[in-house]
């Protein structure tokens, strides 16, 4: 994954995500993961990135997964003691609890808690999007634990220029929230409006916030990434940007 943030009024690029996103390893201890375009993906490079560090790193959800061969499955059964010889022997686990043969679900609040108390950072995955760029949450959503102390929301760079039915999860959230028609583009300001609009990726945030942009897989498109970087420090928001082609 290549890392830029916006420093000194340039595109500067990051040896890591935890440089990028400023991340204190000694407060910063449940991230949550919010928004649309590459969640699971950028979790699962933050707790690599930690687990290199020899932080011991649980990945879970308060909604939902895709499971994957590398899930520890929690069952009626579960046992913390059990959890913590594993974390003994692995600096990185995913756990969550079945819910089909595709995906994972959210653990009980008290697992949650516990999963704090035996790990260095505990990284939760928020919300949903359907694998699409753009989202704006709907009323239950994002699901953000008390305890969190960074939101990192995410949104998909390929959703500009694009018509918002086409290009969003809940096309007619967005539409509602930008106060524009479902057929309409996507542009600069509009990302902007959903970083950092209170119904918006910033919903029930009420911590250190930091917004991530992937898909920047051009280094054209860096230009863009200034503006809407410039943009987001008038509301003194941090926007990163991430790509697995540049």
């Amino acid at each position: 994954m290549q890392v830029y943030s916006y420093k000194n009024n340039n595109i500067v690029k990051e040896k890591s995500l935890i440089n990028a996103l400023d991340i204190d390893l000694n407060k910063d201890k449940v991230i949550t993961v919010v928004g649309a375009g590459g969640k699971t993906s950028t979790i699962f490079e933050l707790g690599n990135e930690l687990s290199n560090l020899n932080k011991k790193t649980i990945i879970t959800t308060t909604t939902h997964m895709k499971l994957d061969k590398d899930f520890l499955l929690i069952d009626e059964d579960f046992n913390i003691e059990n959890l913590k010889k594993i974390l003994q022997k692995n600096n990185l686990i995913k756990i969550g609890k079945k819910e089909s043969d595709y995906k994972v679900k959210s653990l009980d609040e008290d697992t949650l808690k516990r999963c704090i108390d035996i790990s260095d950072f505990l990284l939760i995955e928020g919300d949903g999007s359907k694998r699409l760029p753009l989202k704006a949450p709907k009323d239950n959503e994002p699901v953000i634990i008390q305890e969190t102390d960074l939101v990192i929301g995410l949104i998909g760079f390929d959703s500009l220029d694009k018509k918002i039915e086409e290009t969003c999860h809940r096309p007619e959230l967005v539409s509602k929230l930008l106060h524009k028609n479902i057929k309409e583009n996507i542009n600069i300001f509009d990302l902007v409006e959903i970083i950092k609009n209170k119904n918006g990726l910033k919903k029930n945030v009420n911590c250190k916030y930091k917004v991530i942009i992937n898909k920047v897989d051009k280094l054209e498109y860096l230009d863009k990434c200034k503006k809407i970087a410039q943009l987001c420090l008038e509301f003194k928001i941090d926007v990163i940007f991430t790509s697995y082609k540049i």
